[in-house]
């Protein structure tokens, strides 16, 4: 397959970057495909030195990786990935949204807002065809907001993130295609923004990318649930990482006369009979509580001090009982 370049006003080393880089998040490249050099330069109707010059960046900015034999592919981003993604996300856009109530232009207001009612008009037809048009409209919504909160550094951070986001919607879209029906948490983040309500804002920020987060999570389980994800040990005996709940675990030798494992994607390594003693009984039934009643995983955390993974593994250990 050839893909075209974009128009010839910047170096080629660059059209071929954006060119790469835009056929890895669109998901046009396999997350399972080998990225070759020649073939890349076939694709893109260049020489090897563009591609060579595009591969490098891209790796810089961990879109792309090796594996152990020297192949490239595009990065598989894991739950452990997704948990540390919208940690950082949460944590700048609480920023963006608290510069942009004190910053924002009418005339940067007015193309927020009409950034989110393209997206609520595309959200009501339901067409599952216009799913990657709804995901652009998402990122300029957020990239927008940070354009308005008159912090220069914040855009060229959040622009690495969200690539980073892009490309687990990507690995995620095809297991769970409604993950893109945000539009009324966005418009409550407008709202509060219009209002110069710094407190509100962030409340709905962290709100949104905290459910987005839970989304990703849910994802996550379910796939993993669904496929024979524990094909490393026997199926009776398939654990969870206590850390980052993947079910990709394999034995790690014995300590203290009990089986240990590790977890191949964040490498925690753990024994079957973990559990947590650091937190009382009663810590724990209030953070399963407070989750019963609506409330996310980082705003638990902030209240109580207890790490959101420890949360979630105490909520998905009591509905398995």
């Amino acid at each position: 397959m050839t893909s075209q370049l974009p128009q010839r006003s910047k170096p080629l080393y660059e059209q071929t970057y954006l060119a790469l880089r835009s056929a890895i998040l669109s998901g046009e490249i396999s997350v399972d495909e080998r990225l070759i050099e020649s073939q890349l330069a076939q694709r893109f109707q260049v020489s090897r030195t563009p591609v060579r010059e595009a591969i490098r960046r891209l790796q810089q900015e961990n879109l792309l990786a090796s594996d152990g034999d020297g192949a490239l592919y595009i990065t598989k981003l894991s739950l452990h990935d997704a948990i540390k993604l919208y940690d950082c996300r949460i944590a700048l856009e609480q920023l963006s949204v608290v510069g942009a109530c004190e910053n924002a232009t009418t005339e940067q207001l007015k193309a927020i807002e009409q950034t989110l009612v393209q997206a609520e008009s595309l959200a009501q037809q339901g067409h599952k065809q216009l799913q990657d048009k709804l995901l652009d409209l998402n990122f300029d919504f957020h990239r927008l907001i940070a354009q308005s909160s008159d912090n220069p550094w914040l855009v060229p951070l959040l622009d690495r993130l969200s690539n980073h986001t892009r490309l687990l919607r990507t690995q995620t879209l095809q297991t769970e295609p409604d993950i893109t029906n945000i539009h009324s948490e966005h418009r409550q983040v407008y709202e509060a923004i219009a209002h110069r309500d710094a407190p509100a804002a962030v409340k709905y920020i962290t709100h949104h990318l905290t459910a987005s987060q839970q989304r990703i999570i849910e994802i996550f389980e379910r796939s993993h649930l669904t496929t024979s994800s524990a094909e490393t040990i026997p199926q009776q005996e398939a654990l969870q990482c206590p850390r980052c709940l993947s079910f990709e675990v394999s034995r790690n030798g014995r300590r203290m006369g009990k089986q240990g494992y590790i977890c191949k994607q964040c490498r925690r390594q753990f024994l079957a009979t973990y559990e947590s003693s650091r937190y009382s009984a009663e810590i724990q039934q209030k953070c399963i509580t407070l989750h019963n009643n609506g409330m996310g995983f980082r705003d638990i955390e902030r209240i109580t001090g207890v790490n959101h993974n420890t949360i979630i593994r105490w909520v998905k250990s009591a509905q398995d009982k």
